[in-house]
């Protein structure tokens, strides 16, 4: 339990920090009372609304299949009625790297409450359960509780002008919520911190429509990126599959290179340099191989096309590259030639929709776009060139076809950091 908990706290972390989604100013209804119920100096808090049967629910599991739960587990026999219809869970604090973790819900059935909780027994874990102030509360610890019932009569995590700053920036109503304050951030891995910065504190949702789910994360305080008019998405193509807008990409491969995990991970960042300005990354299928290309518009062409040459080269074999420079502008492409005026993606009712549907503000610190069902039979192909253990790995393909488009980016809202993802159902 808390090994997976400290696997979705740190990717959670890093997904809200480096956005560094709807935006209107509510409070969340989700999770509010059992907030209360959580010490002031908790390092996160996530709920969920439990109930499988609800509307958002079901759009989720229309676009990414049903939870997959063990084998002798299912979920409305045993997992519903242990938890009721709201799960809450509160990480108070960090011991020897792993997450001191709480849950607190409304049981329906304090039983298979009990019998759930002993399932995440693990060495010297032991996870009981007892009543405080009308909520099931499981821990493994006399501390834990004692924190929780000290918070249920005293000063919680509800009470904190942090808390209450973020759930005031997102939507009621939400499928899912999360908080964690900086001094989470701080627990996490030196790699992960050079990435994620140091912001106060860090909140996201999920919010399911009709036939959509949305994330909206945001961060305060650390590092903010600077925004701008994404201009050359007027130069991509008239039906690209696959558009990715960014600025400046220096300072993100300079964080990449200093993190010597992060640079044996992805070897040929060590070779980019000199790509400052705005550049655009583009996939356009409908031929064989589909048309790949990297324009970007740096400060100095001359150092940016000597790098992407050297980038060329490292990965010819896979994928021929070249380099050309169209005046102050210099791609990397696998076009043979210029296409000459086939239109512009940006004129394209489905990507106008797609944008406005997302919100997406008319400046942006990145901004990608995905048609999904155009751009899924080339990651298939891909997927089917890999060695077979590799195949075994990858993240299953066959669930793209419940896909629509995808729209993420990043903004600055007031003195906020923030990063929007929505996918749509096709």
């Amino acid at each position: 339990m808390r090994a997976a908990l400290a696997a979705a706290l740190a990717a959670g972390l890093m997904l809200v920090a480096t956005g560094c989604g709807s935006s209107s100013a509510a409070t969340t209804r989700l999770g509010s009372d059992a907030a209360q119920l959580v010490p002031p100096s908790a390092l996160a808090f996530v709920t969920a609304d439990a109930n499988l049967d609800s509307a958002q629910w079901k759009t989720v599991t229309n676009l990414f299949g049903p939870i997959e739960l063990p084998k002798q587990l299912d979920f409305k026999r045993d997992v519903q009625p242990a938890v009721g219809d709201e799960l809450n869970i509160a990480v108070l604090g960090v011991d020897n790297g792993k997450p001191e973790a709480v849950a607190i819900v409304k049981s329906k059935d304090e039983a298979k409450l009990r019998s759930l909780a002993a399932r995440f027994d693990q060495g010297n874990e032991h996870y009981t359960v007892e009543d405080i102030a009308g909520w099931s509360v499981v821990a493994d610890s006399a501390e834990n509780f004692q924190a929780v019932r000290s918070a249920s009569t005293g000063s919680s995590l509800a009470d904190t002008a942090d808390f209450k700053q973020a759930t005031s920036q997102l939507d009621t109503g939400a499928l899912a919520f999360a908080y964690a304050n900086g001094a989470a951030v701080q627990k996490l891995g030196a790699n992960l911190r050079s990435l994620v910065g140091t912001p106060r504190w860090l909140a996201a949702h999920v919010v399911a429509g009709k036939d959509e789910v949305t994330l909206d994360a945001r961060a305060t305080g650390g590092a903010r990126a600077a925004a701008y008019k994404p201009t050359l998405l007027r130069d991509v193509p008239s039906g690209a599959a696959l558009a990715v807008s960014f600025k400046n990409a220096n300072e993100l491969l300079a964080r990449l290179r200093s993190e010597p995990a992060l640079r044996a991970a992805l070897p040929f960042v060590a070779q980019l340099k000199g790509i400052s300005g705005e550049g655009v990354l583009y996939v356009v299928p409908g031929m064989l191989p589909p048309v790949v290309t990297l324009e970007v518009r740096p400060q100095d062409p001359a150092a940016a096309s000597k790098s992407l040459k050297a980038l060329a080269n490292r990965i010819g074999n896979v994928l021929p590259l070249h380099v050309t420079r169209e005046g102050a502008k210099v791609l990397l492409t696998n076009a043979a030639t210029n296409p000459g005026s086939t239109g512009s993606l940006v004129d394209d009712k489905a990507f106008k929709d797609a944008l406005s549907a997302a919100d997406v503000p008319d400046e942006v610190t990145w901004l990608a776009y995905a048609d999904v069902p155009r751009l899924a039979p080339l990651l298939q192909a891909l997927a089917a060139l890999r060695p077979q253990g590799a195949q075994s790995k990858s993240a299953n393909l066959d669930k793209l076809d419940k896909l629509g488009t995808v729209v993420a980016y990043g903004a600055r809202p007031g003195s906020n950091s923030q990063l929007v993802v929505r996918i749509t159902h096709a």
